[in-house]
């Protein structure tokens, strides 16, 4: 049976760039190949140009000094706001009216006080509630808050809110879907009559037509290990730990490693890099601003994708794309949690200090282009968005999915 899908989030995916935003993309087009409808609405906080906001979407407004003291915690003011502001709440009350969703799926836990307060004034009667879970929030965002400074008690106090939420969405929930076995455990030990699928995060398949790499230019025909990471601060950090601390002495001195995206500048003013710059000029080349057509291209043409990934929750889509990818991988044991199937898988070598992953390197570089067998490379292929989601169950349970009651107007 066709369902109406509203997802809530707190960012717009009219123009997908970061991994919220994918993986929300990539379950719209999943329900909408099914022959859903499928509709997203966000209370957005980043400074999104022209074309990258949809039309039930809307910006965060003032909530209080509590949430603008504080780094990282927009997302929980954004909840409050679309449920407290009257402007904001009438643009979602009104949206539900018009839309008149079977279900109402929420991307991570942050605006379920809006779904609360539709429930209770009767605004969902038998509307079925879906919690699309990210990560298990709250201690991810404790860490996240310690990691930037904030006080122990604080980062507890944000924790312990967060906690509280998830557990009360879970417990009205019909469906959550989990992105690793380990948080779909924690949702089972809770008190909630939800169905629980396991739809680990993946990436998207490559383009038909590749432009020639601008990699070329810069490490020609030669091997090079290939790094991509957004300015989220523990992309840099776990970079700058497990690869760059020291120096890239463990290289020949010609350019053997590509650091893409917004990670770059982090990176590259980082005193531990700043401190061999010379060398290191010599053996790494930035690309910080590169389109999706060129990325692409680097990402064929690389050697080996590295995953220093020491912090975070969930399952981090890098590691579906490198995996992806048919390349060699070095990756942390954290950057494969939720895809725990390759941690011995041909091709995979997991390193989880800077001597490790120092190790890799020098071995992975100094042997050919990985090859796969039609086995391995299938196995790999079921990191591709359409082939972990078609195997999580969810288009089977999205149909089950129970359907309103008449309205009562």
């Amino acid at each position: 049976m066709t369902r109406r899908i509203l997802a809530l989030s707190t960012y717009p995916i009219a123009k997908p760039r970061h991994g919220g935003q994918l993986r929300v993309s990539a379950l719209q087009d999943f329900y909408r190949a099914l022959g859903h409808t499928f509709e997203c609405a966000a209370v957005y906080t980043a400074p999104y140009g022209p074309g990258t906001v949809g039309p039930n979407d809307i910006k965060l407004g003032f909530v209080g000094s509590r949430w603008t003291d504080t780094p990282f915690v927009t997302d929980l003011a954004s909840g409050r706001f679309a449920a407290e502001n009257p402007a904001a709440y009438a643009h979602f009350s009104g949206l539900v009216a018009r839309q008149r969703p079977d279900v109402i799926q929420l991307e991570q836990p942050f605006l379920w006080p809006l779904v609360k307060r539709l429930r209770a004034e009767g605004k969902l009667d038998g509307v079925s509630i879906v919690y699309s879970s990210h990560n298990w929030e709250g201690p991810l965002k404790e860490a996240l808050l310690l990691n930037a400074g904030i006080s122990a008690t604080k980062a507890a106090e944000f924790r312990a809110e967060i906690e509280a939420m998830e557990t009360e969405l879970a417990g009205a929930s019909d469906i959550i879907i989990a992105v690793s076995a380990e948080e779909a455990k924690v949702y089972a030990a809770m008190e909630t009559s939800a169905r629980i699928l396991l739809a680990p995060n993946g990436t998207s398949r490559p383009p038909g037509r590749l432009v020639e790499s601008k990699a070329k230019a810069e490490f020609g025909d030669a091997p090079f290990m290939f790094f991509v990471g957004s300015a989220y601060p523990p992309n840099s950090e776990g970079f700058i730990d497990l690869v760059a601390t020291g120096g890239f002495y463990f290289l020949p001195p010609h350019k053997r490693l590509a650091v893409c995206g917004g990670a770059s500048d982090a990176i590259f003013s980082h005193p531990e890099y700043q401190r061999f710059l010379g060398a290191n000029s010599q053996r790494v080349h930035f690309f910080p601003d590169l389109g999706d057509e060129d990325l692409w291209a680097v990402k064929a043409s690389a050697h080996a994708f590295l995953l220093p990934i020491k912090f975070g929750g969930g399952t981090n889509l890098k590691s579906a794309e490198a995996l992806a990818s048919g390349k060699w991988v070095i990756a942390t044991s954290t950057a494969l949690r939720g895809l725990d199937r390759f941690l011995d898988a041909p091709g995979v070598i997991v390193a989880d200090t800077p001597a490790a992953f120092r190790k890799a390197a020098i071995k992975v570089m100094g042997s050919p282009a990985l090859k796969l067998t039609k086995a391995e490379r299938d196995a790999r292929d079921t990191v591709y968005w359409d082939r972990a989601l078609a195997l999580s169950g969810l288009g089977q349970a999205i149909g089950e999915a129970r359907t309103p009651v008449p309205s009562r107007a």
